[in-house]
């Protein structure tokens, strides 16, 4: 009799985790490939609910006390792993702060899930989260789990504020995004019965598939478990909610920066600068061109001849001649620019980035042309780096800038000019004309938008974390 009553209560717990799951897709056909990737599988492993990219876990007793308790708490707790997954939560917990990034996540979730306002999802205590949230958002404006993380670690004052509040936005076990080690079958434990929902899918796209009881080694684990899947998972539901949110006025706003955030391509702000650098010689033995052996012949041949010597130059690809224009405008000035003149400085100033004499000028403009400093060493890079200051704040107007580096390379001052980088807030006018040399024009991301540049340039975004 006991085991039929708990094969009938798992039964009825997989029901209802079923019909949370047909809620959200009725509700968000955009997550349809997220929803059907996992199956949704019972589970001693957790107490309540839980995710790791490969299976949803759910306790049954725990899913029946909390529909019990409010029938909408097991549909807002599959919607807030989906979105753990989605938005790559997961996929890099073994090298974060989990204390930090378990809120970070859970807040991130939690946030764009108030902001969908879907009804199958409200509970009872949505209006005291919104409160908290609110007042959160006066520190962190946009509620990214990457960008409250850089905060809780910036302002150890502030963390133990925020940590108090952990309790109320977490949903799910964040201990099964830790992979496990390869184990033999019998070693598994928790795992009573399946609820395979990857192939019950109708008029969706087609579910992911994978061979059963296939696990990862523990290397690939580390580096994310399935996460290349999910980023494709990912880019699918972002590309159809920008379309189903125009069409039907949806409140998608914190969702959709979440997962441009989780789909940013990292920068290597020194591999892009390198992009500027030219072939030059510089006095160098040239190992890479010599021959050995007709230099061990000649010296068996004649004693103390050899018959070549090595190259005392090689050519290499660095940067000799380079515009850096700092915008310091009213609204970008300040710590910013101290930051990204030394990003800039310390990558250059390494001996396989730039040639010993250069010809580097760092413009100081707003709507005029304020300081041009001209670097055509290492010692002169360091002496402007010690003495820098900023001039300006005014308005900001790009064209001055490449009025007068085209004056200089009337005047012969560049030989031959292999571009342009503009540090800016966007905020201001472009040149019509083309350069004839090229143009990045770099912005640190503070919002959801960044302004658009000319065809013609190249357009950078970087976190502050990446300056």
């Amino acid at each position: 009799m006991e085991e039929e009553k708990l094969k009938t209560a798992q039964e009825l717990a997989g029901q209802i985790m079923i019909c949370a799951r047909d809620q959200i897709m009725i509700s968000m056909r955009f997550l349809d490939r997220a929803l059907f990737r996992m199956p949704v599988t019972a589970s001693n492993r957790t107490p309540g609910f839980g995710v790791d990219g490969e299976k949803i876990y759910y306790n049954p007793e725990f899913v029946l006390q909390s529909f019990q308790r409010e029938k909408n708490e097991c549909t807002r707790a599959f919607l807030h792993m989906i979105l753990h997954c989605i938005f790559s939560h997961p996929f890099q917990y073994e090298k974060l702060d989990r204390e930090c990034w378990d809120l970070s996540c859970d807040l991130a979730v939690e946030a764009a899930i108030l902001d969908l306002n879907i009804k199958d999802t409200v509970l009872n205590r949505d209006d005291t989260m919104r409160r908290t949230l609110n007042k959160f958002s006066a520190k962190v404006p946009h509620l990214t789990a990457e960008r409250i993380y850089r905060f809780l670690l910036d302002h150890p004052a502030e963390r133990e504020e925020w940590l108090k509040e952990s309790a109320a936005f977490a949903r799910d076990e964040h201990l099964l995004w830790i992979p496990e080690r390869e184990v033999d079958a019998k070693e598994r434990s928790g795992d009573s019965y399946t609820t395979d929902t990857r192939t019950a899918m109708v008029g969706c796209h087609e579910a992911d598939s994978g061979e059963e009881g296939e696990q990862e080694e523990v290397e690939e684990a580390l580096l994310g478990q399935g996460d290349s899947d999910w980023e494709d998972i990912s880019q699918h539901a972002k590309t159809d909610l920008e379309t189903f949110s125009r069409e039907q006025g949806f409140g998608a706003g914190s969702l959709l920066l979440n997962l441009r955030e989780s789909l940013r391509d990292k920068i290597d702000y020194g591999e892009f600068l390198r992009k500027f650098a030219v072939m030059g010689e510089e006095m160098h033995i040239n190992d890479d061109e010599f021959d050995y052996i007709y230099y061990t012949y000649g010296m068996q041949l004649f004693g103390n001849m050899p018959l070549v010597e090595p190259l005392e130059y090689r050519e290499s690809k660095r940067i000799r001649e380079f515009v850096i224009a700092i915008d310091t405008s009213g609204s970008c000035q300040g710590k910013t620019v101290e930051r990204f003149l030394n990003k800039t400085y310390s990558i250059l100033k390494t001996s396989e980035s730039y040639f010993a004499r250069v010809n580097i000028h760092i413009i100081q403009c707003d709507s005029q042309i304020q300081r041009d400093v001209k670097i055509t060493s290492d010692e002169e890079f360091e002496q402007y780096m010690q003495d820098v200051e900023l001039a300006g704040f005014g308005g900001t107007d790009f064209r001055p800038v490449f009025d007068h580096v085209d004056g200089m390379i009337r005047r012969h001052e560049f030989q031959n000019l292999k571009g342009l980088i503009y540090f800016t807030d966007g905020h201001g006018t472009f040149p019509e004309r083309m350069p004839d040399y090229q143009t990045a024009f770099v912005f640190i991301e503070e919002g959801i938008t960044i302004p658009e540049v000319p065809a013609w340039a190249i357009r950078l975004v970087l976190r502050e974390d990446e300056i």
